[in-house]
C-alpha cells in the first residue's frame, strides 16, 4: 500500500512538473516577439495561461485593431482576407471574455492562421510592388515577420531557404546599411524564400 501510494505521488509530481514546464516553454516562446501584431497576441497566450481571461481578450483586441489597420495597407486583393483575420481575433477575443475558450491550442490556431494570412497579403503586396518597379523591400519585412509568428504559432519548422529570407530582409535599412538598397537578385530570392516558407506552413494550419 506505501509503495503504491509513494509511486502515486512520484506520478503527480511528474505531471506537475511537466504542466508547469510547458507553460513555462510556452511563455519563454511568447516572449520572443516584439513586433505587432504578435506582441499583443503573445501578451493574451500569457494572459490566459495564467486564467485572466479579462487580460487576454483586452490584448487579443488590441492585435485586432492591427490587422484591421493593416488591411488598408496591403494590397487591393489581399484586403479582404485581412480584413476577416482582423474580425477572426475580434471573435476570439469575445469567446475568451465570456469563459467559451478552454484551451490554449484554440488562441495558437486563430493567432497562426492571423500570421499566416498576413504574410500572404504583405508578399502579394511586394509582389505587386516589384512589377511596378518599386522598392518591395518594406513590404518583404513584414511578409517575413508574419511569417515566423505563423510558424511559431503553428509549431512548424521553416526550411533554411525561408529563415535565411527572413533574416536577410530584415536587415535592409538597418544599422551600418542604413539607405542601402538590396540588389534586385538578392530580393528576388528573398521573394522566393518566403513565398516558399508561406506555402510550407499553409499545410501545416
Amino acid at each position: 500500500m506505501n509503495k503504491t501510494f509513494a509511486s502515486l505521488l512520484t506520478l503527480l509530481a511528474l505531471v506537475v512538473a511537466l504542466v508547469v514546464s510547458s507553460k513555462a516553454l510556452a511563455q519563454s516562446k511568447s516572449s520572443q516577439f516584439v513586433s505587432e501584431p504578435d506582441k499583443s497576441m503573445a501578451a493574451a497566450n500569457e494572459a490566459f495561461l495564467k486564467g485572466n481571461m479579462k487580460k487576454a481578450s483586452e490584448d487579443i483586441d488590441k492585435a485586432a485593431a492591427y490587422v484591421g489597420k493593416q488591411a488598408k495597407s496591403v494590397a487591393k486583393g489581399s484586403q479582404e482576407s485581412v480584413k476577416k483575420a482582423g474580425e477572426a481575433l475580434t471573435k476570439l477575443g469575445k469567446d475568451v471574455k465570456e469563459g467559451a475558450v478552454k484551451s490554449g491550442d484554440d488562441l495558437k490556431k486563430t493567432f497562426a492562421t492571423v500570421d499566416h494570412t498576413l504574410a500572404k497579403a504583405w508578399h502579394a503586396t511586394a509582389e505587386q510592388s516589384q512589377k511596378a518597379g518599386k522598392d518591395s523591400t518594406a513590404a518583404l519585412k513584414k511578409a517575413g515577420s508574419a511569417l515566423a509568428g505563423a510558424a511559431t504559432w503553428s509549431g512548424t519548422q521553416l526550411k533554411e531557404g525561408a529563415q535565411a529570407s527572413i533574416a536577410a530582409v530584415k536587415k535592409v535599412g538597418t544599422g551600418a546599411g542604413k539607405g542601402v538598397k538590396a540588389g534586385a537578385e538578392e530580393v528576388d530570392k528573398w521573394f522566393k524564400g518566403i513565398g516558399e516558407g508561406i506555402e510550407d506552413v499553409g499545410k501545416k494550419i
